[in-house]
């Protein structure tokens, strides 16, 4: 027999049922500018779209792209006015 089990498996179309599958659950994200970072699941990927703290950039692959954060001094001078 020549070529390795697996191999000669896949070859067959004897498909492993985890090989593929995990590309499947995953939703790729984006910083910021644009960067590609850790994919996600894709319960992570709603929650993050409920709170409004992403924004979708293709449906094919489902890519997510995260809104930059506000820079700490803009959230402590809301904060002063907000209580004045």
């Amino acid at each position: 027999m020549t070529g390795s089990t697996i191999d000669t498996e896949i070859a067959a179309g004897n498909r492993r049922p985890g090989a593929l599958a995990k590309d499947k659950r995953t939703v790729k994200v984006q910083d910021a500018i644009g960067q590609p970072i850790n994919p996600c699941h894709p319960a992570r990927a709603r929650q993050l779209k409920r709170n409004h703290r992403v924004s979708l950039v293709c449906r094919q692959p489902y890519t997510i792209r995260l809104y930059p954060e506000c820079p700490v001094e803009d959230l402590l001078l809301f904060e002063e006015e907000f209580l004045l």
